[in-house]
């Protein structure tokens, strides 16, 4: 290993480790937020109208080497019986030289409420498992590379491994052309450090919403052309983001665009808050839908991070299509791609038992 490569990764760990030391943890996201349901909403679990696998993988900043790699998979299924719906979700993210990896496990219910004819409230539980794992074996301090002996550093390594229960809960509101949601995560606030220190997760909160601007149907049925617009907005601690955009369905095809920051009312560190700008294309195939997203990074990263790229994979089975007709229940517009779609207007008939 040359010096300079040495010097870069000694002191790209000792930025990774005083982040540990001294920054509260902020969470992973997802661009193709409705591609990952599960981790966007406990309330969507089971907002198909069967079984549902959703695969995600991303890959931020690949211009930085062993920056941040993230998978995800979840499986929902809704029991009408129950009017209900179950998920359980798994996610692996790993980051740095120092193989820092967080992996999360969650299971998840919703039920499904009926206020009239057209509006539906879905509030969701999450009860989940986490662990932080850091390899020591990889960790290289500054006083090592300087100095000939052992570094006093690691006297403040406790562990290589913390274990952790949250919770969280959520709500979904939604008729055929709008809908809102939100979720509080991390309510357990649980400790995480590596230090033995109470270093715990701050509360995240997570508002959703969108509306469906002008839509094309096929005259027997189905979705041929549609425009959509959504949003997502997350706030932990200190930090907050918003994702804003607009989606554009022809069928097969699905093109969307969005943009990520907050210039006009938050800045990082004395300047405008741009992220990135974000290019979806996804194609469907009978029960299958495969999306690829960019990420463009607006930042001062844009020049090393070379963006991020993310693939995403869903398949829909055993659905039921009784369910929908007369009015049953309604479907969730943000469910079954990132394109939230208004269903055929017969799924939204009236129905005689309601909640008011």
């Amino acid at each position: 290993m040359s010096r300079w490569k040495k010097w870069k990764t000694t002191l790209g760990l000792c930025l990774s480790l005083s982040t540990l030391l001294q920054v509260q943890a902020q969470d992973l996201h997802f661009s193709q937020f409705y591609a990952a349901p599960l981790y966007l909403s406990p309330s969507l679990a089971g907002a198909t109208d069967g079984a549902r696998l959703a695969m995600t993988y991303r890959n931020q900043w690949p211009g930085i080497s062993t920056a941040f790699s993230t998978m995800a998979v979840s499986f929902d299924n809704f029991f009408p019986a129950f009017n209900s719906g179950l998920g359980l979700q798994l996610i692996q993210d790993r980051a740095g030289t120092a193989a820092l990896t967080f992996t999360h496990a969650a299971l998840q219910y919703s039920y499904n409420l009926r206020i009239n004819d057209e509006w539906q409230v879905v509030p969701g539980l999450q009860f989940a498992y986490g662990s932080r794992a850091l390899d020591f074996s990889k960790l290289i301090f500054g006083d090592e590379q300087i100095g000939s002996g052992a570094s006093g550093s690691w006297d403040r390594l406790q562990n290589q491994k913390t274990q952790f229960v949250d919770f969280a809960a959520s709500a979904l509101v939604y008729s055929p052309y709008f809908w809102a949601g939100l979720t509080i995560d991390h309510l357990a606030q649980p400790e995480h450090s590596f230090l033995g220190e109470d270093l715990r997760l701050d509360r995240k909160w997570v508002l959703f919403g969108g509306a469906h601007i002008w839509t094309e149907r096929r005259r027997r049925g189905g979705m041929e052309r549609a425009f959509a617009t959504s949003f997502r907005y997350q706030n932990q601690n200190e930090y907050q983001q918003l994702d804003a955009g607009v989606y554009w369905l022809n069928h097969p095809l699905e093109l969307g665009i969005w943009y990520r920051g907050l210039p006009l009312f938050s800045k990082v560190e004395q300047r405008i808050n741009h992220d990135a700008l974000i290019l979806l294309m996804s194609y469907m195939y009978g029960p299958f839908r495969i999306g690829y997203s960019y990420d463009l990074t607006l930042s001062g990263l844009a020049s090393q991070s070379a963006g991020a790229h993310e693939i995403s994979l869903i398949y829909e089975f055993n659905q039921r299509a009784n369910l929908r007709l007369g009015g049953r229940r309604p479907a969730v517009p943000c469910s079954d791609v990132s394109n939230p779609l208004i269903q055929q207007q017969g799924k939204y008939q009236r129905k005689s038992r309601r909640l008011f």
